[in-house]
Order: structure tokens, then sequence, then C-alpha cells
């Protein structure tokens, strides 16, 4: 390992452990009356710093490289907080309501976790991890989308996929459409909803949610894969059904 890689690595742990001490004032280098420009400014010099990108020429390790993002993640939180004149009013006088730069170490912490549990298909342990992020900071509206999700994958649902009852999954549905307005252009919240919408029974729905997911992520598999099922299940319709073209009956 050669010294400049290893200075990297004790400055991620340096920052890492300050996180938890640090005003967003102090995390951005700027002073409490600093003026909007300013404080962006400083945030762009730091989130280069921080990108993850930046460290692509050395080998990080899963913690170090869940250090970097956590960090990137506070100073991105700070900067969308003291750059609005809201939010850094209440950060300015009622600091205990705003998102605190150790709950948003918490709570990234937690969706990262999640995310990996969820690639593999831990969709239980995926959701209670997603609820501890959501928790952790409720302002994130993507960690209320996974958690809102995986809590949909768990319901009940016959051999097609349907859900058994409508009533939970059509809540879920409208609150991660309400979620979509601050959240836009996700493809992945976009083949969230269409799945739910699939398991409404609501095709017509569902693939104009998938066709608008890869729109925007063209190689968004999982949208693709949907479209291509629902356009044999309608094809095979018109025959008798899909599995009874395939077995050659009438």
């Amino acid at each position: 390992m050669s010294v400049d890689a290893q200075k990297i690595r004790d400055e991620i742990q340096r920052m890492y452990g300050q996180l938890e001490k640090l005003t967003f004032y102090e995390l951005l280098g700027v002073e409490t009356d600093a003026k909007s420009d300013e404080i962006t400014a400083s945030f762009r010099q730091l989130a280069k710093k921080w990108h993850v990108d930046r460290f692509s020429q050395i080998e990080l390790s899963d913690d170090e490289r869940s250090k970097v993002q956590a960090i990137f993640s506070a100073i991105n939180e700070a900067h969308r907080t003291l750059t609005n004149p809201a939010k850094r009013e209440d950060y300015d006088f009622e600091e205990s309501d705003a998102p605190n730069v150790a709950d948003i170490l918490t709570a990234e912490n937690f969706f990262l976790r999640g995310k990996n549990m969820f690639k593999t298909g831990g969709h239980r342990g995926a959701h209670e991890l997603f609820k501890a992020a959501h928790e952790a900071n409720p302002e994130e509206g993507e960690y209320k989308a996974y958690y809102l999700y995986t809590e949909y994958l768990q319901i009940s649902k016959d051999e097609n996929g349907r859900v058994l009852n409508k009533t939970r999954p059509t809540a879920i549905l409208k609150e991660l459409e309400e979620i979509q307005t601050h959240v836009k252009e996700k493809d992945w919240m976009m083949t969230f909803m269409g799945t739910i919408q699939l398991g409404l029974n609501n095709e017509r729905q569902a693939i104009s949610y998938f066709r608008e997911a890869t729109y925007l992520n063209p190689n968004n598999h999982d949208a693709k894969r949907q479209i291509r099922l629902l356009e044999m299940r309608k094809g095979g319709s018109k025959t008798g059904g899909f599995f009874a073209k395939l077995f050659g009956k009438k």
C-alpha cells in the first residue's frame, strides 16, 4: 500500500469519526452567517473531495466505501438544509427537529445495508433496515419508498402474484405516488409502482409505469422483463391463453 493511499484511508476514518460532533456549518466549513452562494461553493469543493468516484484508484473495503458514502450524504444534507431558508431557520432555532449529522449517518448506514439485503431477496430483513433508516431520517423520501415497497412485497398474494386484499397495497401505492412528486425521474420508483399495480391486477397502469422506468433507465432489467411477460400474456390471451398456446391447446 502506498503512503498516499494510507493517508487517504486515515483521512476517511478521521472524517467519519467527526461526523457526529460537527454542526452543518462546521461540516461545510462556513460561518453561521454565511450566504447561500458561499455555502454552495464550499459544498461543491467538499462534494468533489468526498464523492466515491474520487477513490476509484484505491481498493477500499466495503466498510470504507460505506463510510465515504455516509460522509458524502451528510455533506449533501447539510447543503440542502442551509440553502433552504425555511429548513435553515428550523435548524438554527429548533435544531432538535431538523435532521442532524448523527441521524443522517445512522440512517444512511441502515439504508445501505438494507439495499444490499434487498438485492439478495431478503425482503423481510431489508424492510426492517429501511424502517430504521426512515425513522432516523424521515425527510428522505427514498428511505420511505423502499420501506413501503418491501412492506408490499411481504403482503399475501395468490399463485399469479395478485394480492389477496387490496386495501393496504392501494394505500402503499398512494403513498408512493405522493413521494414520487418529490423524488422525480427515478426508474426504480416507477418499477415499484408498476409492480404494485400489477399486484392489484391493473395491467394497463402497470405496463405504463414499466415503460416509463425503461425510458428513464434503458438498463432497468426488472421493468423490461415485466413488459415482456405482460406482452406475452396479452398475446397468448388472444388464442386461448399464453399457456394454452404454449402447449398447443385451444
